[in-house]
């Protein structure tokens, strides 16, 4: 009789330890989760991994250097799988509030594991129109004219991180990334900077005279932005040399 209880305890005790391993081996990530800007620590290539609710990123490597290279495009998750469309896979082993830990392998050499530990960049304070800002946009019109098929159509990104991305879609190397912050309480205005280390006190603004769900107006000097949510998915995959063609004047949209 004894003998039998020992084995039924043996027996339950196996099956629970099974279900525990089973429930801390599954690790199910969501996009209010991921999304947010993931600073590498230690020493890598890779200077940060970014992700929006729009679904797109941001990986910035050789960061501070000629050689800096940003990949964007689109990114999808299966459980604890990020896949960046035309770059690579994102296997995460955890991840807390303010902390990320993953293991990286490119579409180039996907033989070779990069393990990664990264931490959550500070984020703006949730508003209604930090919020509606922080997605992924494309450039309708330019003081009223389409610019569909022409030099200035654009894709730009704000996030709440402070991130602020402009990709020309006909000139895939002309791009950068810069950062934002609100002008003014009423978040009517928001300044923008190109510089690493921005100064705010003298940096560029930009005033929003709209800014909805579905529509974004920027006017800087005069000149109209107008721009709705990003409708095509297509991903954009370029390294960056941080150029900009001498045509181009300075501005919100341009270096």
């Amino acid at each position: 009789m004894l003998k039998q209880i020992l084995m039924v305890i043996m027996v339950l005790t196996v099956i629970i330890s099974c279900k525990k391993d089973d429930k801390n081996s599954t690790l199910t990530l969501e996009i209010d989760t991921i999304s947010a800007k993931w600073l590498v620590s230690g020493t890598s290539e890779y200077s940060s991994f970014e992700f929006n609710k729009s679904g797109n990123y941001i990986v910035i490597k050789n960061a501070n250097t000629t050689n800096q290279q940003i990949k964007f495009g689109t990114y999808t998750i299966t459980e604890s799988t990020i896949i960046l469309s035309d770059y690579g896979t994102i296997i995460v082993s955890e991840i807390k509030d303010n902390s990320i830990t993953f293991i990286f392998k490119t579409s180039i050499n996907p033989d070779t594991e990069i393990n990664i530990v990264a931490n959550k960049q500070e984020e703006m304070e949730s508003t209604t129109k930090t919020d509606l800002l922080c997605r992924t946009w494309e450039l309708l019109t330019f003081n009223g004219d389409p610019v569909a098929g022409t030099d200035m159509e654009l894709t730009v990104l704000f996030s709440k991180a402070g991130t602020y991305f402009v990709t020309y879609n006909n000139e895939p190397d002309t791009e950068n990334v810069a950062q934002w912050k609100w002008k003014n309480t009423e978040e009517t205005e928001l300044y923008y900077s190109w510089d690493e280390v921005p100064n705010w006190g003298t940096a560029s603004y930009v005033q929003i005279t709209e800014l909805t769900s579905n529509s974004l107006i920027i006017n800087e000097n005069d000149v109209v932005y107008v721009l709705q949510p990003l409708t095509n998915t297509k991903s954009v995959n370029f390294n960056s040399v941080n150029k900009f063609s001498e045509k181009e004047t300075k501005g919100i949209f341009f270096k």
